[in-house]
């Protein structure tokens, strides 16, 4: 474990020249398992992380979001090399806004990035905090954690022991946004998986930033249909601000899982 409280991610790099540099956070993590031998024994990462990079006091002064793909795929590198039996990575999309952090959706930005860092390696998961109970967002109580672990404890049994799931175990993800080409008062969205509408969502939808625009949704298996107030020619749409959330009223799969939330995914017109 190498949690240390208020860290930002280039907090957690790999010194290249001393891995083991106990100054850093990686490095006293590596060399505590060095010295019990256990490099060869690591097998997957878990990884719940970004609070401090949510605002505007990232390493180069701006927003953390900006270059936490480019922090988290240089540490990702550095445990292939010193934990070489690491079979996959579990990534936890952080709560909106989590420790009061966030600076005109600089947040919902940090949980895209989070999002989509599956799309650049091919053993890494990315699972959904926001529907954990009892809550947390920052510091979650014990039996929120032991939420954590019922949530990815089947990613686990499946990616390291073969054992095949009976149903979806992951958190319904958005694979593609267009237009109704029939009615330009329509937005679809597809998702991984089937997603269960609640008429609550319409006030978590955001039309180029902008809200009050949907009026209904239906679900049909794994599509979204959005109707909106008017013909639309937005570009991008987002689920979930973090300003104006609400945990009772949150998309989910037919599994029960909260879906991952997204920012500014282009529409396709």
């Amino acid at each position: 474990m190498a949690a240390v409280r208020g860290s930002r991610i280039d907090q957690h790099q790999r010194n290249p020249a001393d891995p083991e540099d106990v100054s850093t956070i990686y490095g006293r993590l590596l060399w505590r398992v060095r010295q019990a031998k256990l490099t060869h024994g690591i097998r997957a990462v878990l990884w719940h992380q970004g609070e401090n990079d949510q605002g505007a006091d990232g390493p180069t002064g701006r927003f953390g979001w900006e270059t936490y793909r480019e922090y988290f795929v240089a540490m990702a590198a550095g445990w292939s090399r010193d934990y070489p039996n690491v079979q996959h990575t579990y990534v936890f999309q952080i709560w909106p806004k989590a420790c009061a952090m966030g600076i005109d959706g600089s947040d919902d930005m940090l949980r895209e990035v989070q999002r989509t860092l599956p799309r650049a390696f091919s053993r890494l998961s990315t699972m959904s905090t926001l529907g954990i109970v009892p809550p947390g967002g920052c510091h979650f109580p014990p039996a929120g954690w032991a939420e954590f672990a019922r949530l990815v404890c089947p990613h686990i049994e499946r990616d390291l022991y073969g054992k095949v799931p009976a149903s979806s175990i992951t958190p319904p993800d958005l694979v593609r946004a267009h237009c109704d080409g029939a009615r330009p008062d329509r937005v679809v969205l597809e998702f991984d998986q089937p997603v269960v509408w609640d008429p609550a969502l319409v006030a978590h939808f955001h039309l180029d930033g902008a809200s009050s625009k949907v009026l209904s949704g239906t679900a049909s298996d794994h599509t979204l249909t959005l109707e909106l107030d008017a013909p639309s020619t937005a570009r991008t749409i987002t689920y979930l601000e973090s300003r104006r959330w609400r945990q009772d009223q949150l998309l989910r799969g037919r599994n029960g899982i909260a879906a991952l939330t997204f920012c500014k995914v282009p529409i396709e017109q």
